[in-house]
This record gives C-alpha cells, structure tokens and sequence, in this order.
C-alpha cells in the first residue's frame, strides 16, 4: 500500500459557504482539516461560535481546482494475483500422503 500525501494546504483558511446555510450553521468558517468521501472532498469546519461541522468542500467558496480530480482506481491489481496465489498455496495447510478421507 501506498501513502501520498496532499501537495495542498487549506488547514485555516477562511471559506464562505454558499450551501446548506442552514444545515452548517453560518456563512463562513475556517477550515480544520479535509477527507474524501466517495471520490468527493469534504471539509471539517470551525464555525465563529466554535462547534465544528462538516460540509462538502463544493459548498464552499473554495475555487474547484482546489482539490486534484481523482482517477478511478481498480478494486485489485491484477498483477499482485499470481503473487498472492503462491502465498495462499504456502499458508494452507500441507495433508499427509497416508491419511484418507
């Protein structure tokens, strides 16, 4: 498994959002932190009053090349199959010759 970390740093910066107003909780707020949701960035949001909320990062003013656009990625890499085939033939369980079933 692979780690790369984002080449952007929006942690504090202050954003308008423009949707969901009422479901956030205000018109701006400075920006915690982010994560991915089903290929979607989202955002974790200090209001003025101090609670904290999440929000989709399109809510926001924040300009749409923000965050790089996200490549789908495959669920199995077929070139790790042949490998992991061999490490399942190691780990199962070797049966005697003499032994009848």
């Amino acid at each position: 498994m692979q780690h790369n970390p984002q080449s952007f740093h929006i942690r504090g910066q202050r954003v308008t959002i423009r949707k969901g107003r009422s479901q956030v909780g205000g018109s701006f707020a400075t920006v915690m932190d982010y994560f991915w949701r089903e290929d979607t960035p989202w955002l974790v949001l200090k209001l003025p009053n101090g609670q904290r909320t999440t929000a989709p990062a399109t809510w926001t003013d924040l300009p749409a090349n923000t965050f790089p656009a996200t490549l789908p990625l495959p669920l199995l890499a077929t070139t790790a199959l042949l490998p992991m085939a061999r490490l399942c033939q190691q780990l199962r369980p070797r049966r005697t010759k003499g032994r009848n079933r």
